[in-house]
């Protein structure tokens, strides 16, 4: 189901001038990643991730989700097709963790820019009214707060609550206010590309670098000394290990970070899919990718004729300061 599910959003995007980039098939083994697919278009970037049942999700996976989303400053775009109970209902955004969820039928109509205005709550939706288009329409229909409050069931209170937008009305009390003041741009719309993003990253970080190997630790002292600060992603849901940006308002940089790192020390080899990605991510940002390595290393004429750069350890351990590195890498 999730096969078909991404070969249909895949289809869509494209059709919609997206361009789209996944790793490996469709077809492959369930994306062990925090992603399933990327998306872009002109400014707007957003990753895609399935989920099968979004009561059941590793908490990790959403706390990269979100890392991801504030460092690459794109949008997580996440389908569900259940929860504990039953399938999950279009029209309408689910909550886990701060993140929106919804059903790929929903995606459609966003695409044709009909956007969601429930949002599921435990014992029914809520509705996303306009409340001041809502007290207008009252007004021109020469209705009373308490005349409309007695024909909806509800107190005077709650009414003005739903026009000051401090409360939103249920599923069945929308439509009864649809009913009789007949207008649908009642219903407000939401874009959940524009749905807030929080995540303490500054924790995070702290968390991961503890669990750095010494090769790690190594390459994190280096970095700290040019002037970089760090990212790691040690969980292993984001394909690559590492992200560096300025420290520095002084360097000309401007689309120079994040910069995207991937890291070798294991069997005396490049590690591939690693690489793959980096490449990848490079394509679809436009960003600078590295790939660090340890010394002894030997590097395969097949990824010298890629443009990501790939350093010695022991090149990067000559570079002082920031100017030397990016230097470095624009040279490698």
């Amino acid at each position: 189901m999730i096969e078909k599910i991404l070969q249909r959003i895949d289809v869509l995007l494209k059709t919609a001038n997206y361009e789209t980039l996944a790793l490996g098939n469709f077809a492959a083994k369930k994306s062990k990643f925090c992603f399933d697919l990327l998306a872009k278009k002109d400014d707007l970037v957003f990753s895609v991730k399935i989920f099968p049942n979004i009561d059941n999700i590793n908490p990790s996976i959403l706390s990269d989700i979100k890392s991801l989303s504030t460092v690459l400053k794109s949008k997580p775009l996440l389908i569900g097709i259940r929860n504990r109970y039953q399938k999950l209902e279009d029209n309408t955004i689910y909550i886990r963790e701060d993140l929106p969820f919804i059903t790929l039928n929903t995606f459609e109509n966003i695409l044709e820019n009909k956007y969601p205005h429930i949002l599921a709550r435990r014992g029914g939706g809520v509705v996303f009214l306009d409340g001041t288009l809502m007290k207008t329409l009252r007004e021109d229909l020469i209705i009373t707060r308490k005349e409309l409050s007695e024909k909806l069931g509800i107190t005077k209170r709650t009414l003005c609550a739903y026009e000051n937008e401090s409360m939103r009305p249920s599923e069945k009390i929308a439509q009864k206010i649809l009913e009789i003041l007949e207008n649908k741009d009642l219903f407000k719309k939401i874009n959940i590309f524009g749905w807030p993003i929080k995540t303490d990253i500054e924790n995070v970080v702290y968390i991961e670098e503890k669990e750095l190997s010494e090769f790690e630790a190594h390459i994190q002292e280096i970095v700290k000394d040019i002037g970089l600060s760090s990212y790691w992603y040690k969980r292993g849901s984001i394909p690559f290990k590492l992200s560096l940006s300025s420290t520095s308002d002084k360097i000309e940089s401007e689309g120079f970070y994040p910069l995207f790192s991937g890291i070798s020390e294991e069997q005396g080899k490049i590690n591939e899919m690693s690489f793959k990605c980096l490449k990848m991510f490079t394509e679809v940002f436009n960003k600078t990718s590295l790939f660090i390595i340890d010394n002894d290393i030997k590097i395969p004429e097949i990824f010298k004729k890629d443009k990501i750069p790939i350093v010695k350890i022991k090149n990067l351990e000559k570079v002082d300061d920031e100017e030397e590195f990016i230097e470095l890498i624009q040279e490698s």
